[in-house]
């Protein structure tokens, strides 16, 4: 067990996490400047110092997103030209980013009733930060792990089967990324199951409010490592649901935003 220090006095610290279902500025299902500020007023309005976020195409995107909408953010990410892509924003009068942000566990495999698949079809992303009134530095994984959908598969227990058996050893992937830490370190982002279990470090439940409404549970989660949890620390969802988007009975964008408040961040732990 590492006996962690953090320098200078206590300090707040604001988190969270969205997934904002394949955001985008361009093609039919764009977002539009007028969807794209109600979000930005939402991301301000949370509180939060630094968001992780998914489900986001391309730099161009977040380029647009944080100059037109966000001033006073910043933003580093993973651009693989896709849909699906991990990024950070972050108030930089607030925090500031000590290495570009880099993309975990890219090449590992894994071995499912003979067939190798990666282990992350979307490889979470490390990122490391400074509070800059203390210096007090901290990481975080933004992850997506693998998904519900059983689309296209015939046999569907067996689909649900793999999505399941993947999911639980990337959880345990990141176990072993955690375990490289000696720092206050953040895993947070869509797990896309209700419960992480067994994951080898604790996350923080919702005593009120889902963040997948559709189907009324949590899926999005905040763990940490390296870190004690104090009693003034809150943990929150906050609507992002779009009403000219979310039709037939369905929300857009389908996650909420996950919020972890911390008035008092731990100066010092042992763990």
């Amino acid at each position: 067990m590492a006996l962690l220090f953090l320098a200078g006095p206590s300090w707040g610290l604001t988190i969270a996490t969205f997934n904002m279902e394949y955001f985008s500025i361009s093609g039919p299902r764009g977002y539009s400047r007028p969807e794209r500020s109600l979000l930005a007023q939402k991301i301000e309005t949370s509180g939060a110092d630094i968001v992780a976020l998914q489900e986001i195409e391309r730099d161009e995107t977040m380029k647009t997103f944080v100059s037109e909408d966000l001033p006073g953010w910043d933003y580093e990410g993973n651009d693989t030209r896709g849909r699906q892509d991990l990024y950070f924003i972050w108030r930089s009068d607030k925090i500031r980013s000590i290495k570009p942000p880099l993309p975990r566990m890219v090449e590992e495999r894994i071995n499912w009733r003979g067939s190798i698949h990666k282990l992350f079809q979307r490889p979470p992303l490390e990122g490391a930060f400074e509070e800059i009134s203390t210096g007090t530095t901290f990481s975080v994984l933004n992850v997506h792990l693998q998904g519900l959908s059983t689309r296209g598969n015939g046999n569907r227990l067996e689909a649900v089967a793999a999505n399941n058996g993947i999911r639980q050893a990337q959880i345990l992937g990141l176990g072993v990324l955690s375990e490289e830490h000696d720092d206050p370190l953040f895993i947070l982002g869509d797990f896309n199951t209700t419960e992480p279990t067994l994951a080898p470090f604790p996350t923080l439940k919702l005593e009120e409010g889902y963040s997948y409404d559709d189907l009324q549970c949590t899926i999005d989660h905040i763990g940490y490592v390296n870190i004690s949890p104090k009693s003034d620390w809150v943990l929150r969802e906050l609507e992002t649901s779009i009403p000219e988007r979310s039709i037939n009975g369905r929300q857009h964008p389908d996650h909420d935003m996950v919020i972890l408040s911390m008035p008092s961040f731990p100066d010092r732990s042992d763990l």
